[in-house]
């Protein structure tokens, strides 16, 4: 049979972990307040799992002065606080692990933002569009889009072929900005064989 431990809770030992908390509530307030300046996912997301890391910490420097009290005080049944409060870190920890996933799925799998059908209406809208093929779009709305596509397009010439796909821009801009798109130009009596 084996005999668990007693746990023993040393003052040093929660200073410590106060300590510890006050950094982390630093780091997760200045890393949230610069990805928001810099509109960066990753510095959001990671400031959301260092928020998470501070719940933790704080659950468990209860449970620890409940077990640090229960010593001192001779009340054993505050050492159940510790065993109680393992619950909630659990659950803090897989919901601070599926908000970040949830939240940059998209990112991480390079899924469709934006349904070609739209891009395909707003670019034929353009005069001296002629056809627009091979559409694609990454990212979020609201954060950054990546548009990309080959573009068939009714002029003599380069200069009047980039008049045309800098109207084509504008307007993909004003709608779903912010955004950065790449056009491939075609001449009108383009056929692709891909």
């Amino acid at each position: 049979t084996s005999e668990s431990a007693a746990v023993k809770v040393a003052p040093t030992e929660l200073w410590l972990l106060l300590v510890i908390l006050g950094i982390n509530i630093f780091v997760a307030f200045y890393e949230r307040n610069v990805g928001r300046k810099v509109n960066s996912p990753i510095l959001i997301a990671d400031a959301k799992h260092t928020m998470s890391d501070i719940w933790v910490t704080i659950i468990v420097i209860a449970g620890l002065i409940g077990v640090w009290q229960a010593e001192k005080l001779n009340f054993p049944q505050l050492l159940w606080l510790d065993v109680i409060l393992a619950f909630p870190v659990a659950l803090l920890v897989f919901y601070s692990g599926w908000q970040v996933i949830s939240e940059n799925l998209p990112w991480l799998v390079d899924e469709m933002a934006i349904a070609p059908e739209t891009i395909y209406q707003i670019v034929m809208e353009v005069p001296g569009t002629i056809d627009c093929h091979d559409i694609a779009s990454r990212g979020l709305l609201g954060r950054q889009i990546f548009i990309e596509m080959h573009l068939i397009v009714d002029a003599p010439d380069v200069e009047t072929a980039h008049k045309i796909t800098e109207e084509v821009e504008i307007r993909l801009t004003e709608r779903f900005s912010p955004v950065r798109i790449l056009i491939h130009v075609e001449p009108p009596d383009y056929r692709s064989d891909l």
